[in-house]
């Protein structure tokens, strides 16, 4: 039976289950502007628009776990918002680089708003929280209480403040924690302050055993101290494909066996030293130019299959840091014929052709890359982190070299190490778009294969059946009106909606 819902004002009544399609066919960025238009609508696109939460702006964190929070009573339609989502990540993506926005009270309201929300997200798969809230141990409760029978992801960025000078040290034996989740596919634990309080170390140990049998993704960092009694009564992971830990975690009895990891990230400060059985069908490393050679031996009976190499641990984002990247010295990036080339040539000892790459490089060098051209003739993404703004004769220079790339269909430009420095600029041609369609004119000359290019992380290009269309550019972040909770009690406050308009002002 088809249900017709109420006439809206000056609009013939449509089927609810068309207008179910036409949620679930719009892009999610339209679904707000859908869900004004009326009450039904409304209904229809708010379970929508919050089963899947992922923000790293501040305002839009504080104003979303605010509406999350909220009684169902103060919402619009006494809906729980909070028991409609299914994944949620908060993250800062600026912290890293000392560029954090997120501050003071706020962010402590954002914690007890979120471990106030948090049990009430029965439906919650998956939840990435990194936005350095003090105190995670009630997040932590809640996540391993049991109370989410459909949770597979955790992915955890840990703080507790060291105890005051003087204060007696915690105990350092471990008694077990009663935990209720199981079948995690993911496990990322990172940790900073005293994270080897009994406390945390309970709770991350008591996590890790329970779970280590179905983990495909398992990162611990920034060492595995905490952890090492767990690690250490693991026999193996016997589903685990990703690896991101200190590179002496191998040694362990619990990863003798690694031939079902296909990806690994090693922090730019370990020594690795591999044997030539161990990761034999790893395919993706991140990891710095000096460790690369370690993976890729010249005399090795077996190579490994690497397809994707990320140097430096470089990640394109269109932040205020502009990605991220790790280098031993923060502010300098690599020289191509003294560090980048040599590295790189060590990938003719792959067994697989190189299909991703990224490097962090202090200019853009044309002749560089002609050099490594017989190694990038199957690339389909090419990340590069420039210290020094690219000249005009080097951007376009790229475009003969194109053609011997015909795969390549992403190839980004980054000005992370521009903007995270002193300095803190992106380059000169960071917001003309004129210049860079200069460019991509030269490029179209040489590559019908490129869909995705940035000159900067600024902003993108996209390539669409009319051409070349920029997107996504950088948002300046908006000074958040606090609803005075900081400084009053949960239940003084005013709650309000984050993403679903007030259907009650809507014509029925």
């Amino acid at each position: 039976m088809v249900t017709i819902p109420p006439t809206i004002s000056g609009v013939a009544p449509l089927p609810v289950e068309l207008l179910r399609l036409i949620c679930d066919a719009a892009d999610r960025s339209g679904l707000y502007s859908i869900a004004l238009t009326s009450k039904t609508f409304n209904e229809i696109a708010t379970p929508a628009l919050y089963s899947t939460i992922d923000l790293q702006v501040f305002h839009a964190i504080y104003l979303c776990v605010r509406s999350l929070a909220s009684a169902p009573a103060r919402n619009a339609m006494r809906r729980d918002l909070a028991g409609f989502v299914e994944t949620l990540s908060l993250r800062d993506p600026d912290s890293w680089a000392g560029m954090s926005t997120f501050y003071g009270k706020l962010l402590s309201v954002i914690g007890r708003r979120l471990a106030h929300a948090l049990p009430r997200m029965w439906r919650l798969r998956s939840i990435t929280y990194r936005i350095g809230v003090a105190d995670t141990v009630p997040l932590f409760t809640t996540l391993v209480s049991g109370a989410f029978q459909y949770i597979r992801e955790v992915d955890l960025e840990l703080y507790c403040q060291y105890p005051l000078m003087g204060a007696p040290e915690a105990d350092s034996e471990v008694s077990p924690v009663a935990v209720g989740v199981k079948g995690l596919t993911t496990l990322k634990l990172y940790w900073s302050g005293d994270a080897y309080r009994s406390t945390y170390k309970s709770f991350m140990s008591s996590l890790l055993k329970a779970n280590y049998r179905t983990l495909r993704k398992l990162t611990v960092l920034p060492d595995h101290g905490p952890l090492q009694p767990a690690l250490q009564s693991i026999s193996s992971f016997p589903a685990l494909k990703e690896l991101e830990a200190p590179a002496y975690i191998l040694s362990m009895p619990a990863f003798e066996d690694t031939s079902r990891i296909r990806r690994l990230t090693v922090e730019w400060w370990d020594v690795v030293e591999l044997a030539s059985t161990t990761l034999p069908n790893l395919e993706e490393v991140a990891c710095t130019p000096e460790q690369l050679r370690e993976f890729l031996p010249e005399d090795a009976q077996h190579r490994r299959p690497i397809s994707t190499v990320m140097l430096d641990q470089v990640r394109y984002e269109r932040t205020r840091s502009g990605g991220e990247f790790q280098c031993e010295e923060h502010e300098a990036a690599h020289g191509w014929d003294d560090v980048l080339c040599p590295a790189l040539h060590r990938l003719r000892f792959s067994a697989a052709s190189l299909a991703r790459l990224g490097v962090a490089a202090e200019e853009l060098s044309v002749s560089a890359l002609l050099d490594l051209l017989p190694l990038l003739e199957n690339l389909e993404y090419l990340l590069i982190v420039l210290q020094n703004t690219p000249r005009r004769e080097q951007l376009s220079g790229v475009a003969r070299l194109l053609g011997s790339m015909p795969r390549l269909h992403t190839f980004l430009l980054s000005d992370g190490l521009s903007r995270t420095n002193g300095n803190g600029c992106p380059f000169e041609f960071a917001d003309s778009e004129d210049f860079q369609r200069l460019i991509l004119d030269d490029y179209d000359l040489y590559s019908s294969s490129l869909r995705r290019v940035a000159f900067t992380t600024e902003f993108e290009w996209e390539r669409r059946e009319d051409g070349w269309h920029p997107w996504g550019h950088i948002v300046p972040d908006r000074e958040i009106v606090s609803d005075g909770e900081d400084e009053s009690s949960m239940d003084e406050d005013q709650g309000g909606e984050w993403a679903g308009p007030s259907p009650d002002t809507l014509s029925p």
